[in-house]
């Protein structure tokens, strides 16, 4: 009976590390961008919602995760796009191929840099920063023109263009690194000048001059 007992304890634990096994495997099989994309993705929004718990808790709402339908729809068109074409092409997209192993890396220096310049202007403006445009001057609310923002005048979107087109970049993405370079692109060629418009009604002069000397570094924002 003590053997019989103990057999079956063993194969309890085995049925028990049959999952974590399998799941194991299945993280050493993928290939490291997709591994790198989610762990991206993980640390994007809760630093987001982080920052926002930090610096503006009276706005803090679950849009402060940053998950609209619109992102969720374009980040999952960017993982079809990548399990479709690992199947049709898994040389290509793994990077095994030449000088193609450097295109992931450059998309995984693009995420990095991007998110972290994102973070320094959220973390440089504190409270100034909201991930709502707003429309009216709140008592606290001032022109942020040291730091980073004393050489870019919206880091947080540059940081986030970059970021974003890096993901799909570092998952060798060819469609969805286009497409979320114009999508990008257009979003904030039009929030820019709208949201600037606002801040030069509630900074007359002051804002204007700031604009003057800080450039977006955005291609065609000036």
């Amino acid at each position: 009976a003590p053997e019989t007992s103990s057999g079956a304890g063993v194969l309890g634990a085995m049925d028990l590390m049959d999952p974590l096994a399998a799941a194991s495997a299945l993280v050493a099989a993928t290939p490291w961008q997709f591994r790198a994309f989610v762990a991206a993705l993980c640390f994007y929004h809760l630093s987001e919602y982080g920052i926002a718990w930090a610096f503006n808790r009276e706005t803090l709402s679950r849009d402060s995760w940053l998950l609209s339908r619109q992102y969720v729809v374009a980040m999952s068109a960017g993982c079809v796009e990548y399990a479709v074409e690992l199947a049709l092409f898994p040389g290509f997209k793994r990077g095994d191929v030449g000088a193609l192993r450097w295109i992931a890396r450059i998309g995984l220096a693009m995420v990095v840099w991007g998110d972290a310049l994102r973070k320094a202007a959220q973390i440089t403006a504190r409270h100034n920063f909201t991930h709502q445009i707003q429309f009216s001057r709140r008592p606290t609310h001032r022109v942020v023109s040291h730091g980073v923002y004393a050489w870019c005048r919206h880091p947080g979107y540059l940081g986030w263009l970059t970021w974003s087109v890096g993901t799909q970049v570092m998952l060798m993405n060819p469609i969805c690194s286009f497409g979320f370079a114009v999508a990008s692109w257009r979003f904030f060629a039009t929030r820019i000048p709208f949201e600037e418009g606002l801040l030069r009604r509630m900074f007359p002069g002051e804002y204007e001059a700031y604009a003057a000397r800080t450039r977006t570094w955005i291609p065609g924002i000036p």
